[in-house]
């Protein structure tokens, strides 16, 4: 081989050398990530105006670390609307017993009229510096009428390091 041969096996080596490097990095990083649920497929129906929590839907995750923290709810309801007034269901996340205020969502008719409402529930949050600990989360909920039912709840939690 020639000089050139040489120096385009060295390129090459260096190019391996490289990629190799970044699939370490990034194999490290996404085991890192961990991932926690909790399904919860019964039906309950709902007690109007007070807050509560949906019942056996809770994830507890323990962080040796400081993370970045993103939380997902999905379920289904099933309202009786109100042809007065409100007849919604609005849902919160909760960190260790304490309802955050913001991110919410709202589910139902302002003076409805049909017999029942029908709606998927879904709502996010994120937190990109989320502390170390033992943390219980799970969600509230406020319904505005008695008869509304929530089903087919759905908590995932995940965790991304720093």
């Amino acid at each position: 081989m020639g000089k050139a041969g040489i120096i385009l096996g060295i390129i090459g080596i260096l190019i391996g050398s490289i990629g190799l490097g970044f699939g370490v990095i990034t194999g490290i990083n996404q085991s890192q990530v961990n991932i926690w649920n909790d399904y919860e497929p019964d039906y309950f129906t709902a007690p109007d105006l007070s807050y509560e929590t949906i019942p056996d839907l809770y994830v507890i995750v323990d962080l040796r670390s400081p993370v970045q923290l993103y939380v997902t709810f999905s379920a289904s309801t099933k309202i009786l609307p109100d042809p007065i007034t409100f007849a919604d269901i609005i849902f919160y996340i909760m960190i260790d017993g304490t309802r955050l205020l913001n991110p919410y969502t709202r589910v139902g008719p302002y003076k409805g009229t049909s017999i029942y409402d029908y709606h998927s529930v879904t709502l996010q949050y994120f937190n990109a510096s989320f502390p170390a600990g033992r943390h219980n989360i799970s969600i509230a909920f406020w319904s505005e009428t008695t008869g509304n039912i929530i089903r087919e709840c759905l908590l995932t939690v995940q965790s991304y390091p720093i």
